[in-house]
C-alpha cells in the first residue's frame, strides 16, 4: 500500500489556498427537513443519509461504495458539519485535489489493483477545519458548563441513599463524595452533569458495579459489593464518560490521559484565565 501525495510539502508551498475564514457550511443539504437534517449525515458522494448514531455505517458505505477513507474520525469534534463541508467542496473541485491516493495490491495485475482516497489532516485545509470545529465545540461546552455552574434549579436524587437534593449540582456531588466516598470529580470539572448522573443511575438500576462493571442479582448486592470492594468510583478507562469532563475538550487531537500526563497546570482552579489566553474566549 502506498500514498501518492505529499501534503506537507504542498502545504508549505501554497498554504494560503487553504485558509478557512470564514468557515461556511450548507444549512439544509439536499432539501431535507430541519428535523431530519439535525439527526442525519449525508454521504459525501451520493444521496444516501444515515443517522448520526450510525456513523460507522456511513464510513463503511463510503469505503465500499466510493473508496474514501477518513482518517482519525474519533478526533473530529462535529462529524456532521465536517461531512457537510467536504460534500460542498467536492462539488467545487475534483476529489484528487484534496485526497491522498492509496494504491492497494500495487504488485498485482492492473485489473486487480484498487485506488482509495484518504482524507486526512495532513491536508492544511482539513486540519484547519478540524481545529475550527474543535474550538466551536469547546466554546459550546464552556457555555454549557457556565450555565450549570450557576444553575440554582438543579434537582437530583443520591444513588446511594435516595435523598433528594435541590439547588446547585455541587450540593449533590459534594454529598456523594463526603457521605458515600463516591467522587466523580470536582463540580467545575464536569459538564452535562444531569446526563452524567442519569447514566450512572441507570447502571446502578441495572445492578452493575460502576468500577469493575460486573452485574449482580439486585441493587442491594451491587451497592454492598461497591462498598466492600471500595468500588465506589467510576472506571476511568470507560470512554463513555469522556464527554462529561472538560479536560477532554481542551486540546485538539489529545485524550484526557495525554493532556494530564503532559501538563501539570491547574486546569480548573484557574480555568478561565488559561482559556482566555489559549482561545481568546
Amino acid at each position: 500500500m502506498a500514498c501518492s501525495r505529499d501534503w506537507a510539502a504542498e502545504g508549505r508551498k501554497d498554504h494560503q489556498d487553504y485558509i478557512l475564514e470564514p468557515l461556511s457550511l450548507p444549512e439544509n443539504p439536499g432539501g431535507i427537513s430541519a428535523e431530519e437534517e439535525s439527526s442525519s449525515v449525508p454521504c459525501l458522494f451520493c444521496e444516501e443519509y444515515y443517522l448520526i448514531s450510525e456513523q460507522n455505517q456511513i464510513l463503511k458505505h463510503m469505503i465500499i461504495k466510493h473508496k474514501l477513507v477518513i482518517s482519525d474520525v474519533k478526533l473530529i469534534a462535529d462529524f456532521r458539519r465536517y461531512v457537510l463541508y467536504w460534500k460542498k467542496r467536492f462539488t467545487e473541485q475534483p476529489i484528487a485535489d484534496f485526497c491522498c491516493i492509496i494504491k492497494t495490491n500495487s504488485e498485482a495485475a492492473l485489473e486487480d489493483q484498487d485506488n482509495y482516497f484518504l482524507l486526512c489532516d495532513a491536508l492544511p485545509e482539513d486540519r484547519e477545519l478540524r481545529e475550527k470545529l474543535q474550538q466551536q465545540r469547546l466554546k459550546d461546552i464552556l457555555d454549557q458548563q457556565q450555565q450549570e455552574r450557576y444553575d440554582a434549579d438543579f434537582h437530583g436524587i443520591c444513588m446511594f441513599c435516595d435523598h433528594l437534593f435541590l439547588g446547585n449540582r455541587s450540593v449533590l456531588l459534594n454529598h456523594m463524595a463526603k457521605d458515600h466516598a463516591f467522587n466523580i470529580g470536582l463540580p467545575d470539572n464536569i459538564v452535562n452533569c444531569k446526563e452524567f448522573l442519569n447514566v450512572l443511575q441507570k447502571k446502578i438500576d441495572s445492578f452493575q458495579c460502576l468500577y469493575c462493571e460486573k452485574t449482580f442479582a439486585d441493587k442491594n448486592k451491587v451497592k454492598d459489593h461497591m462498598r466492600k470492594k471500595q468500588h465506589r468510583k467510576i472506571n476511568a478507562k470507560n470512554q463513555e464518560y469522556d464527554k462529561f469532563y472538560i479536560i477532554n475538550y481542551l486540546e485538539f487531537g489529545k485524550s484526557w490521559e495525554q493532556v494530564q500526563s503532559e501538563d501539570d497546570r491547574e486546569l480548573f482552579h484557574n480555568q478561565e484565565e488559561y482559556l482566555d489566553f489559549l482561545f481568546n474566549i
